[in-house]
């Protein structure tokens, strides 16, 4: 049995094109059985929801033209083909939803359901044209298999493919010549993995920084031991939390000295000074005080730029993982996590929720509520995934749950940040009237909300 060998690329989105021939001639993927084209192409290609209604627009499985991707699904050892628009009226035949599509029966594919719900199906993927062009630096950052001869022939064949990607195999990071000297030696498939290289918004790439920096600060602090003291309403207050403070201060006050900053930490400002700013910093030195000092991994830093009245973008760094989230309405949403180094940023989603098999939704670890039990009474929930903090937003933006109801209190500097990145990934922060939820607000209470995965 030859072992298994994983490549892991980092490259440009126009660099990972070289790769487009591999998909043309097939790589072999694995979807979960039991679910129709459309979950598969969402939940384990990776593709965003209006690229498949809107990108996908020919489907074939073996070689048969496919018309109902919410009826017909993929089996194992089948050969799944997606395509744009295909010239010609022969093109026009082979679409979803075809005009013509009457007077191609004898060859469109019969829905297959044969498949257990569950099951890991491996399959054979084809990408072409504006599909390949849109859709192959999703599916490569999910992985697939390809094999290692074939690669390194694509590789010496164009010395340009891949030439500014980086490169690391089986853990070891490679320069491309040395690669290619490897991949000589390797035989079989190849586990091949691909994350883009992405420019993010310079300003979210500073509150990284300062987050990064300030959640350095806090570690400090528990690794030298810490005392627990408490303020007025009881929360708890350590070390850790004025050590963050002060470095997200100063890194604010460096960056954009003429932008005020609201922080837990900070002045209790009154509304008739604040409600005059049309932008502001809200921060969360240590937001999961209680998990910092109970020893659990579940705090974070937040950083959140407000303008009007709502979150414009944030940074939520967890400082036990090393993960950092970005994001902002408009602008996306990225994580990166500095365990060695500080690695290239990669996108990230809201996934698309499955009503039929039930909602993944988040709980608060130190705050558990009866009015979300009782919201919860009659919902269909298939997973309940307890969290500290505001990683609970990031977790719903990186397509790892669905939900997160909050009915009990939290304050404008718990969720700000959070709500950014989430919004940045296509999700929403709404109130129980289906409002966006504010910020800078008279009150810097919340009511409940809804943290989804439903874009605004």
């Amino acid at each position: 049995m030859h072992q298994h060998h994983t490549l892991h690329i980092n490259a440009t989105s126009a660099e990972l094109l070289g790769l487009t021939p591999l998909f043309r001639e097939g790589v072999t993927i694995s979807l979960t059985g039991g679910h129709p084209l459309r979950h598969s192409m969402t939940q384990d290609l990776g593709l965003a929801p209006d690229c498949v209604e809107e990108r996908v627009q020919t489907v074939f499985i073996d070689g048969s033209p496919v018309d109902d991707i919410d009826a017909d699904q993929a089996t194992a050892g089948c050969t799944l083909a997606l395509a744009g628009a295909l010239p010609g009226v022969a093109g026009i035949a082979m679409r979803r939803g075809s005009p013509v599509g009457a007077f191609r029966e004898g060859i469109t594919h019969h829905a297959s359901t044969d498949q257990s719900t569950g099951d890991q199906v491996p399959v054979t993927l084809k990408l072409f044209n504006s599909v390949a062009l849109e859709c192959l630096s999703a599916v490569l950052s999910r992985g697939v298999q390809v094999r290692a001869a074939r690669l390194l022939e694509l590789l010496e064949a164009d010395p340009q493919v891949l030439q500014g990607a980086r490169f690391r195999l089986d853990g070891v990071t490679l320069d491309r010549p040395a690669l290619l000297l490897a991949l000589h030696k390797l035989p079989g498939l190849l586990h091949l993995q691909a994350t883009e290289t992405v420019c993010i918004d310079p300003r979210m790439e500073t509150l990284a920084r300062i987050a990064e920096e300030a959640g350095a600060a806090i570690m400090k602090v528990r690794a030298a031991g810490f005392k627990v003291e408490y303020k007025e309403d009881a929360s708890p207050l350590t070390r850790a939390d004025t050590a963050s403070h002060e470095v997200i201060m100063a890194g604010l006050t460096a960056h954009y000295p003429d932008v005020p900053v609201l922080s837990e930490e900070g002045a209790d400002l009154p509304f008739a000074v604040r409600g005059q700013w049309r932008q502001l910093f809200i921060v969360d030195p240590l937001d999961g005080t209680k998990e910092f000092v109970k020893e659990l991994g579940e705090f974070c830093v937040c950083i959140a730029l407000a303008q009007e009245g709502f979150p414009a973008l944030g940074a939520v760094h967890a400082p036990v993982s090393g993960a950092t989230y970005v994001g902002g309405l408009g602008l996306g949403a990225y994580k990166r996590t500095i365990a060695a180094g500080a690695p290239a940023w990669q996108s990230i989603c809201v996934r698309e929720p499955d009503p039929t098999a039930g909602l993944s939704v988040l709980a608060s670890r130190s705050h558990p509520s009866p009015e979300t039990e009782a919201w919860l009474a009659d919902k269909k929930v298939r997973e309940r995934i307890t969290a500290g903090s505001a990683l609970k937003f990031c977790l719903v933006a990186e397509g790892a749950a669905d939900l997160y109801p909050r009915f009990n209190p939290t304050r404008e500097w718990d969720t700000a940040a959070g709500q950014a990145v989430l919004e940045g990934a296509g999700g929403s922060v709404r109130t129980p009237d289906g409002a966006r939820m504010p910020v800078n607000k008279r009150n810097l209470l919340n009511g409940g909300f809804f943290a989804s995965a439903t874009p605004l």
